[in-house]
């Protein structure tokens, strides 16, 4: 092959690869319907919004169909969509009467809005290493986490693969503790038996900002099977309002958490792609991952035994220096962007690693600065092993996938100039 790119050599990738967001003329037209319809938000509609009239069903919010439509594609009951997937984590938090002394148990290996929300509650997040292999939370170590003071487990099914999440609703049944899924990467996920990621805890949470699988930009929803939280949450997000209330009259503390019609409508015609495209990622992901098994170094992550369909939001390789000649992962990356693959080492460090933990909890009864020794395969996850491919990188062609498999093919061969 020829020289690395990093070098002075070309690049692998010959012309570009799958750009995100995808949109067309329906989304197009669906956001200037609201535009020239002039009912931006979802009060506006009065009556019709609470769909007692269905005359008025093409006069109701945009809000309120996308969450009905969202609910039943995910076979839960109800949904509460609000500003983004970090505002549903904290009406979550808020709705499950979290408050200052109780714990939360969670995973270290994501995004600090899952650890923020429990902070914002006057709670201590309390991390439990990842599996090795997987890199979800690894629920065969919950149990020796659990003290008096631990009153829910908020699990991620990270990249969008789920996590153990009978296993870990099983413990917290045992030990009567709430689950609320993170399940902000993992849209349209769903095990054998039609059982989709946000459906299997006290309530689910999911993220529409720019990068995931279904998105408008900014925004998120709560999923939940309980009509008493999804009544809880729907105050929390509408200023603390009940709905047989007088408009300022507020019963709790809450947020103006509300979407806005635009996000509604844009959400509504990109769910109807979501399942072409999670099935067009699955294929060419197989098609990846067959092949890569041929080369040394590159270690996909385990799936769920038990998974029907998948997002890919990320696709997670675990990087073996030793069958690179010792190169590091961060060279690794570094070499395979310039071949014009935009893969990403992920995190620059794990959620307790955060500097806001020098000032947020320096008293606090856990010892956070303990964390590493307790969670090794989330550090080297982080460190030195994790490797990042986008979903939309396999949005397009094989040919694309190919093109991408000879670019690590082309790092793999020179790997040894980079040392």
């Amino acid at each position: 092959m020829s020289r690395l790119a990093l070098l002075g050599g070309p690049k692998a990738v010959r012309r570009p690869l799958p750009k995100w967001p995808v949109w067309d003329e329906d989304d197009k037209a669906a956001l200037l319907g609201v535009l020239e319809g002039g009912k931006w938000w979802m009060y506006a509609y009065g009556e019709a919004e609470l769909g007692s009239d269905s005359a008025a069903r093409a006069e109701r919010s945009q809000v309120e169909q996308f969450e009905e439509e969202f609910a039943a594609f995910h076979r839960v009951k109800r949904a509460i969509a609000v500003t983004s997937g970090s505002m549903a984590l904290e009406i979550c938090m808020r709705a499950i009467d979290l408050g200052p002394g109780d714990e939360v148990i969670t995973t270290p290996y994501t995004f600090f809005a899952t650890s923020s929300c429990i902070f914002n509650a006057g709670a201590l997040p309390v991390y439990v290493d990842v599996d090795p292999k997987s890199y979800n939370l690894d629920a065969t170590k919950i149990e020796e986490a659990i003290t008096g003071r631990t009153k829910a487990i908020l699990p991620v099914h990270f990249s969008g693969e789920l996590c153990d999440i009978e296993a870990i609703t099983d413990i917290a049944s045992r030990h009567d503790l709430k689950v609320i899924e993170d399940a902000a990467q993992s849209h349209g996920v769903c095990l054998e038996g039609d059982r989709y990621a946000g459906s299997f805890g006290e309530a689910g949470i999911f993220s529409f900002q720019a990068s995931k699988c279904l998105t408008c930009g900014e925004g998120g929803l709560i999923l939940t099977n309980s009509d008493e939280f999804a009544e809880r949450a729907w105050s929390l997000r509408h200023c603390g309002r009940t709905r047989d209330g007088l408009w300022y009259e507020h019963h709790r503390l809450g947020w103006n958490g509300r979407m806005t019609e635009f996000c509604g409508a844009l959400l509504r015609t990109q769910l109807r792609k979501l399942p072409e495209q999670n099935a067009r990622r699955m294929a060419n992901v197989k098609y990846f991952c067959e092949r890569l098994a041929e080369m040394d170094g590159l270690l996909p992550i385990e799936l769920h035994p038990r998974g029907v369909r998948r997002s890919h939001y990320l696709v997670m390789l675990r990087y073996q220096p030793e069958a690179w000649g010792g190169l590091s992962r961060d060279r690794f990356v570094e070499a395979l962007n310039a071949e014009g693959v935009p893969a990403s080492a992920g995190y620059s460090f794990l959620n307790f690693e955060n500097p806001v933990f020098r000032t947020i909890a320096p008293n606090s009864p856990i010892d956070y600065g303990a964390c590493a020794e307790r969670c090794p395969n989330a550090v080297r996850a982080c460190r030195r092993e994790a490797v990042w491919l986008v979903h939309q990188l396999f949005l397009g062609e094989r040919s694309d996938v190919d093109m991408i498999l000879d670019a690590i093919a082309k790092v793999k061969e020179h790997c040894r100039e980079l040392l």
